[in-house]
């Protein structure tokens, strides 16, 4: 039997003072909101926040950040710690709205977080809610991936949005209820609270090449090459307004920065580049960063192979992590962390150095101290047997 459709949904779209002002006013009272962003990093350089879905318990709004409109109301109330905020799989609306608006989100409630936990093991929206809910909200692949920049927004991708958030609050209510009847809300609210004060490399001009995928095989000596092209790349994103791959690819930075002329016959990819008056653009990068000094990149820090008593001790570990999720219905990984085992493995004597490490969760602690050090006190017997 298939679940029922999401209906149609009524909604307002707020693109101008009139309509932001009425919606302020509507939502003045609310204590839990809805919320969910549209991005065009797929399509545009730099990505920009397109679209605000919000919902409240009765009324439902598509706000779009593209008119011109003041959207300082919705930052302050994404920041007010007051009204608790429903947002699926938030990690990347963290970012966008840390990067683009300098706003933090105060008072989380995630349902993929807490669906996590009880045991659900598709965390997708559409899944959680056919599960939970028993409604099918229908996501499109094609509309996920669209440009949300595109201006008039089709009633059907309004219509999409709009689903994204439309169910938001009935679902908080049901995940929330089900978490406090096995005593695992607490456990949730600590992780809603490291996901929103989760911190990210900031960007720094200077280092623009770092995220070049492949730019640690890149000869030293040829790093300020790779600079030097990917500062053009993303002059040219910019002017375009296009991602970066659709201006040169990671890849075919890679292949220039390394090659022993100037412009390889071999070099596939340039595009454009491969014809004046680009192409000059190109060589120019390219004889500026081979003036420029070379430098290293930052060193990793080499971690020795595991002897095999480690190793066998990390088996036990984890065989004892996947023995606690398996009892409580979650997936391992959210019982301990895989890099916290790895190190006790190392050095057993490091377990309680481990257990007060920011890496662990206080709930994890209080859950599973006692029976991680009953476990380790005798781990070194286990490996001989």
């Amino acid at each position: 039997m298939h679940a029922p459709s999401a209906l149609r949904l009524k909604f307002m779209f707020v693109n101008d003072k009139q309509s932001m002002k009425l919606m302020t006013r509507q939502i003045s009272n609310e204590s839990i909101v809805a919320l969910d962003l549209e991005a065009n990093g797929r399509h545009r350089y730099p990505e920009r926040i397109c679209l605000i879905q919000l919902a409240t318990k009765n009324n439902l709004y598509i706000i779009d950040p593209l008119a011109k409109i003041d959207i300082s109301p919705i930052c302050q109330l994404i920041e007010n710690n007051d009204i608790e905020k429903v947002m699926h799989s938030v990690s990347y609306d963290v970012r966008c709205l840390k990067r683009e608006w300098g706003v933090k989100i105060n008072n989380l409630f995630d349902p993929a977080i807490a669906a996590s936990f009880l045991g659900i093991k598709k965390t997708g929206l559409a899944s959680v809610i056919e599960e939970t809910l028993g409604v099918n909200i229908n996501k499109s692949k094609k509309l996920q991936r669209s440009d949300w920049t595109t201006r008039p927004l089709t009633e059907e991708s309004l219509l999409y949005a709009a689903n994204d958030v439309a169910h938001l609050i009935n679902l908080r209510a049901v995940l929330k209820k089900q978490l406090q009847e096995i005593g695992r809300y607490q456990w949730v609210l600590e992780e809603f609270h490291r996901q929103v004060n989760a911190t990210f490399r900031s960007y720094i001009p200077e280092n623009n090449f770092l995220p070049v995928k492949g730019s640690g095989k890149v000869d030293p000596s040829k790093l300020p090459v790779l600079r030097s092209l990917a500062k053009l790349r993303i002059k040219h994103a910019v002017l375009r307004d296009k991602p970066l791959y659709k201006i040169l690819t990671d890849h075919t930075l890679v292949e220039l920065a390394n090659a022993d002329s100037l412009l390889p016959l071999s070099c596939d990819g340039l595009g454009p580049f491969a014809f004046q008056p680009l192409k000059g653009e190109l060589l120019n990068a390219i004889r500026k960063g081979s003036r420029s000094t070379s430098f290293h990149l930052p060193r990793k820090k080499r971690i020795p192979p595991m002897k095999t008593i480690e190793k066998k001790r990390l088996e036990l570990l984890k065989s004892w992590r996947k023995s606690i999720g398996a009892d409580l219905n979650i997936d391992p990984s959210l019982v301990w962390p895989a890099a916290s085992l790895e190190r006790i493995a190392r050095e057993a004597k490091l377990s309680e150095k481990e257990i007060q490490s920011t890496e662990i969760r206080k709930w994890q602690v209080k859950q599973f101290q006692k029976h991680l050090r009953d476990f380790i006190s005798n781990i070194d017997c286990k490996v001989i047997l």
